[in-house]
């Protein structure tokens, strides 16, 4: 989905026929999605070099859905999953979701 966005942004910046302000607004779209994936990329690198496998981050709409590969985790990983999530999204812990998914080593 967020490739679409993406292709649908970069098609409205690079069209001739559509005026300053509606290509300004897609550079800022684009910018926004950016800053995004960035902060979804920094808490799953962390994640990982901290243990959790396979970890995936999902920020929309000022949520965060969080997934790891693991059987169950103990409330001091929670805690630290919620910290990692909350440090590098900038997004409150009531707002983040975690979820476990456990698809074997």
């Amino acid at each position: 989905m967020r490739a679409k966005n993406r292709e649908a942004l970069n098609a409205l910046i690079n069209n001739e026929n559509l005026d300053a302000s509606a290509k300004e607004a897609a550079v800022q779209d684009m910018l926004a999605l950016n800053a995004i994936a960035e902060k979804e990329n920094a808490a799953e690198t962390l994640l990982m070099a901290k243990g959790f496998a396979d970890p995936v981050v999902s920020i929309t709409d000022g949520k965060v859905d969080v997934v790891v590969n693991a059987p169950s985790i103990t409330d001091p990983q929670r805690a630290q999953i919620e910290d990692i999530v909350k440090r590098k999204t900038e997004i409150s812990a009531e707002n983040i979701v975690i979820s476990l998914l456990n698809l074997g080593d």
